[in-house]
């Protein structure tokens, strides 16, 4: 017997087959941090163009003004970038790197920076411009990237939407989603075989409910697989009646995906938003400058997503 975890101990019967990414998974390795001062250790992984995963980080924490420390530089110097941690924190200045003993720690390079733009990250004093440890980014290093996918097929209830996106392995990004919300029992639902089927899971709606899908006009929206459940455990994403196993619509998802592990570096707001769409035709439009509103952009959008699709 096969048994899903799911939100609020709800369970779904299902079994999915076993995922074709190596579990755990942390994005593709950069290399261990060699130590110098401090007792720094740390493996390091590229989680994607832009974040890293420092796994079983150390450091006695006695660095008067230590920080994490990035640069292209042939060796560390004080030419780098510091790169705070914790991201969110609320003071003036990037805290000061205090002492860990085995933490996991997520790092998203700042001012736009992506590893391509790097050579080397450090645990780095300010103060004395001493390097207490790093490693250097592997030459032609490729980290997972998300996945753009076609649209949901239409088969019923009106249902269509923009290319569906896989931003990290429980993340899927589904923009100008349509939907009359006229199905009694409807819910985004995954499963394995060539076709959705009823042996499938609930996945919880953008809001994080469970209750049957309301309808959708062009909103652009984000929903997390539950549980332990990953883009590598399923064939299919499907838009499902349960209780009359119907299939809306679905779309497949590819054999050979390479996204990015899910560590937290994709955050769901639960807001929902409008969908953009442009004009077929220019049209010359008069908005007075207080009723101008700028159109929203996904967060996390970048044009090099779609390099190599």
């Amino acid at each position: 017997m096969c048994i899903l975890d799911c939100l609020d101990g709800k369970v779904e019967t299902g079994c999915p087959a076993t995922s074709r990414r190596p579990e755990p998974y942390y994005g593709r390795l950069i290399g261990r941090l060699t130590q110098y001062a401090h007792g720094i250790r740390g493996t390091v992984y590229a989680v994607d163009e832009s974040t890293v995963y420092v796994r079983g980080f150390a450091y006695d924490g006695t660095g008067p003004d230590a920080y994490f420390w990035v640069g292209d530089t042939p060796q560390p110097s004080p030419e780098g970038i510091l790169v705070p941690y914790p991201e969110d924190y609320t003071s003036r200045d990037p805290p000061i790197l205090t002492a860990h003993s085995n933490s996991d720690i997520l790092l998203k390079l700042p001012g736009g920076k992506r590893l391509r733009d790097i050579k080397w990250i450090s645990v780095w004093c300010r103060r004395f411009t001493v390097n207490f440890g790093d490693v250097f980014i592997p030459p032609g290093l490729d980290p997972p990237r998300p996945r753009v996918l076609p649209e949901f097929k239409r088969l019923a209830h009106g249902l269509r939407s923009g290319n569906i996106s896989v931003l990290d392995a429980k993340t899927f990004y589904i923009p100008n989603l349509h939907y009359d919300g006229a199905g009694p029992d409807a819910y985004f639902w995954v499963g394995n075989g060539s076709e959705p089927n009823p042996f499938g899971t609930k996945v919880p709606n953008e809001m994080g409910s469970l209750h049957p899908l309301r309808g959708y006009q062009g909103e652009d929206i984000e929903i997390q697989l539950p549980g332990k459940l990953t883009a590598y455990d399923i064939d299919w994403l499907a838009v499902w009646c349960v209780e009359y196993r119907h299939n809306f619509g679905h779309v497949y998802i590819p054999k050979d995906l390479d996204v990015p592990p899910a560590l937290g570096q994709t955050k769901i707001t639960g807001k929902r938003k409008p969908s953009r769409k442009r004009p077929s035709k220019p049209q010359r439009l008069t908005v007075k400058a207080s009723e101008h509103k700028p159109s929203v952009v996904p967060r996390w959008f970048s044009l090099d997503w779609f390099t190599g699709f």
